[in-house]
């Protein structure tokens, strides 16, 4: 047998009756209900661990035994079915082949896999890429629709297929909720108050009838909306400052800003090649972020400023002249005849006051007169290495301007960045990559902490904050992971996620987003399914499904603690420190009284056997045991190898609280009443 298997069938074992080890009944279970061990497959990282594979050493392992303590009587606050949620996959491209367009629905396959994973919170259009989206282009007769510009860098343009409309029916299926990400950057409030009006008003309005007259009479009911996407990152500035602390005042209040030697280009299409002249009559364009302050752009064909005239008609052939719409930024050429044509190739630019533009306290009073009971939630929160960013806060500033009330929530991306957070831009080994994620994931809790004190100090007393994306990830190009390149599929990312969650649940936010739900390849990349055709369920998802009936079982978040954790010694030397405790806990007593435990064991190779003390609570006597693990901390599914990672399920009796956490594992324990 190797080693791996070994060490995966002996904790197997560990998990049923320690007591023969001498360390004191933990429970006791008919051998025919142990979890059952995985065979090492395709998805292990070798026969047998290479010198570059070498496990860590722990510390603390001869000391005191750790205790967790469940305190049942200290509430925290109401378990959210949204804290598992998911980043939607974008609306073009059949949202990466999830759409079927031929039969207009979601494929039933990644419905029936949603549905296993329990998610119960999506988010709509997206993020970055969704930063240009218009919604009124993405509703309708498919016919009918138009392209809208990529937000990412790319620019490039894009279909608008899977609408609203096409999204909505899928978040009714799995009696899930949806957040919307409200793109700021292209958009004005009336826009999104008109939004907000097609979700959720009710017939006998404008947009609530045009929503009936599209198929779906009764309202959606869209409670949170989310206003931009990371607009302090530079390359989602779009019309705004390049200096942060500006930037953060034009997107709480507006402004107007200078934009200069910007190519032109069309509604649709931003790329550098929209904004050069073909040579033909009567050219087009459009600046990128209208509305201009009138009379304030310059117009450059060539580096040659031509002049704005009222009347194309009446220019002679030769004329360097142009129309402008100062309402849509649209710039008009001549035909040759009533002013000159630009030459074939050549750059039109723009130097133009993009604005004035509103701020995010005009979004909200115009979609809070639309609908008062949705939530409008704020999204400049820049965090890195578990701090805050230097510099005023949007908390902060809203208070000085006496806008604390106008803002519900604020909604935070506390990633995990390799290059950021941890100074590391190669993976030495594949069990630094592990030891990556779980020491980034502490970085991440203290920055979602940080924020949680500042909106409590600067905001009104109902103001939260929520997640709307999270992971691990290397930011750039300039990263090596190619020692682990599955560490965003692995066991080792099921692990960071599952810790993630426990935090998010411990610290009361009501919903949490992490990763997308489908790859944009056949296999599994930072996504919780793979992509088509098989649709993979990851390790991810497999955790997400053990978590499905604490998550969704009602009740509230209680107290717990852990004495004595085990300390897993990476040794690796990052700005945010080398070693992290191996076991993360939370608890929750749901809607039916009973007494949930997750214990996620971080440690790549050490069992951690732990007393349980609970305080508050008086269990029966039978206890229901969930485990979710692979044969190795890098162990993954993936097309040829679905189940390396899987659920175990077993009961058994508990005659003393004592259990020993298998390595790399995520143990959820039910305590019945």
């Amino acid at each position: 047998m190797r080693r791996i298997d070994r060490r995966r069938l002996l904790w197997g074992a560990a998990a049923v009756s320690t007591g023969a080890a001498g360390v004191g009944v933990t429970y006791t279970a008919a051998a025919s209900e142990a979890p059952k061990p995985s065979v090492a497959g395709a998805s292990a990282a070798g026969a047998s661990a290479s010198p570059d594979q070498a496990m860590s050493a722990a510390t603390g392992s001869a000391g005191p035994l750790p205790v967790i303590t469940v305190d049942a009587r200290t509430v925290k606050a109401a378990v959210s079915s949204g804290i598992t949620g998911v980043n939607g996959s974008k609306w073009y491209d059949d949202s990466f082949g999830m759409w079927d367009r031929d039969k207009h629905r979601v494929r039933p396959e990644v419905v029936a896999k949603f549905k296993r994973a329990g998610i119960g919170l999506f988010r709509y259009p997206g993020g970055t890429s969704a930063n240009l989206f218009h919604w009124k282009r993405a509703v309708g007769p498919q016919s009918q629709r138009s392209r809208q510009v990529n937000g990412l860098e790319s620019a490039d343009p894009v279909d608008s297929r899977f609408g609203p409309d096409e999204w909505m029916p899928l978040v009714e299926q799995l009696g899930a909720e949806l957040t919307i990400m409200a793109p700021f950057a292209s958009t004005d409030p009336q826009d999104i108050a008109d939004w907000v009006q097609y979700m959720n008003g009710p017939r006998g309005t404008t947009f609530g009838d045009l929503r009936a007259k599209h198929g779906h009479p009764q309202p959606y009911g869209v409670r949170y909306w989310e206003i931009g996407n990371e607009h302090y990152v530079g390359h989602e500035r779009y019309w705004m400052s390049s200096d942060t602390q500006t930037a953060l005042q034009q997107y709480a209040f507006g402004g107007t800003q200078r934009q200069k030697g910007q190519r032109v280009g069309a509604r649709d299409d931003h790329r550098p090649q929209a904004g050069v002249s073909t040579g033909k009559a009567g050219q087009q364009f459009t600046v990128h972020y209208p509305p201009v302050v009138p009379r304030s752009q310059v117009i450059k064909v060539d580096g040659t400023a031509w002049t704005e005239c009222k009347d194309l008609s009446a220019a002679g052939r030769q004329a360097r002249v142009y129309t402008f719409n100062p309402a849509n930024g649209a710039v008009k050429f001549g035909d040759g005849t009533h002013g000159a044509i630009p030459r074939k190739g050549a750059v039109i630019t723009a130097d133009y006051d993009s604005g004035p533009h509103a701020g995010f306290v005009d979004y909200y009073k115009a979609m809070k007169a639309v609908d008062p009971s949705i939530q409008v939630i704020a999204t400049w929160a820049p965090v890195g290495r578990g701090v805050l960013h230097p510099g005023k806060t949007f908390p902060q500033i809203m208070a000085e301007h006496g806008h604390a009330e106008h803002y519900d929530g604020l909604a935070v991306h506390p990633y995990t960045s390799v290059v950021r957070d941890l100074g590391i831009t190669k993976f030495p080994n594949r069990i630094a990559g592990h030891h990556a994620q779980m020491i980034g994931d502490g970085a991440s809790r203290d920055a979602v902490v940080a924020l949680q004190a500042e909106v409590k100090k600067y905001g009104k007393p109902s103001a939260y904050v929520v997640v709307s994306e999270s992971g691990a990830l290397f930011f750039g190009d300039n990263h090596d992971a190619s020692a682990y390149r599955e560490w965003t599929w692995a066991m080792s990312h099921a692990l960071y996620e599952a810790s993630q969650w426990s935090h998010f649940l411990n610290r009361g936010l009501r919903w949490a987003i992490a990763n997308a739900p489908i790859s944009t390849r056949s296999g599994v990349t930072r996504a919780m399914l793979g992509g088509p055709s098989h649709f993979v369920f990851s390790a991810e998802a497999t955790v997400r499904e053990l978590l499905k009936p604490v998550v969704h079982g009602g009740g509230h978040v209680v107290a717990t603690d852990t004495q004595n954790n085990l300390v897993v010694d990476s040794g690796l030397t990052t700005p945010v420190g080398g070693t992290y405790h191996a076991l993360v806990t939370t608890a929750t007593v749901d809607r039916a009284g009973g007494l949930n435990l997750v214990v996620v064991n971080r440690s790549p190779d050490k069992a951690v056997q732990a007393r349980l003390a609970l305080n508050g609570y008086a269990p029966s006597g039978k206890v229901s045991l969930a485990v979710v693990s692979g044969a190795r901390y890098d162990s993954f599914n993936d097309v040829g190898h679905l189940n390396d990672v899987t659920i175990h399920r077993t009961t058994a009796k508990a005659s003393t609280l004592t259990h020993t956490f298998g390595a790399h594992s995520v143990t959820v324990l039910r305590f019945a009443k």
